[in-house]
């Protein structure tokens, strides 16, 4: 007979499985990324995802894209590190989203 499993070992597996942690995470970054952004910027961008710490941002048009990468870079990453946590995001990065990516 085996030896009985703990609990919390299972659970953690079974969300593992399902995805739902990784669900999850994506929500909070998303809501980080619309505290970090602001309402206007945030309506005009989309949270791609996060890899090795890196947030990808898509962006609607190119001048915004151009304006985000030259001047709000710094200040968006700062305030998302406080939002997410500077530990899970060392660096962002924005692509110009396709029209049949959205």
């Amino acid at each position: 007979m085996p030896a009985p499993v703990p609990v919390s070992q299972v659970l953690s597996e079974l969300i593992a499985l399902k995805g739902l942690s990784r669900v999850q995470g994506d929500q909070r970054l998303t809501n980080a990324w619309k505290q970090a952004a602001g309402e206007k910027i945030a309506g005009q961008t989309t949270v791609m995802g996060i890899k090795n710490r890196v947030v990808q941002v898509g962006v609607e048009n190119s001048a915004l894209l151009n304006e985000l990468n030259s001047f709000h870079k710094k200040s968006l990453l700062t305030k998302l590190q406080q939002e997410y946590g500077k530990q899970d995001v060392r660096d962002m990065k924005f692509r110009l989203k396709s029209k049949t990516n959205k």
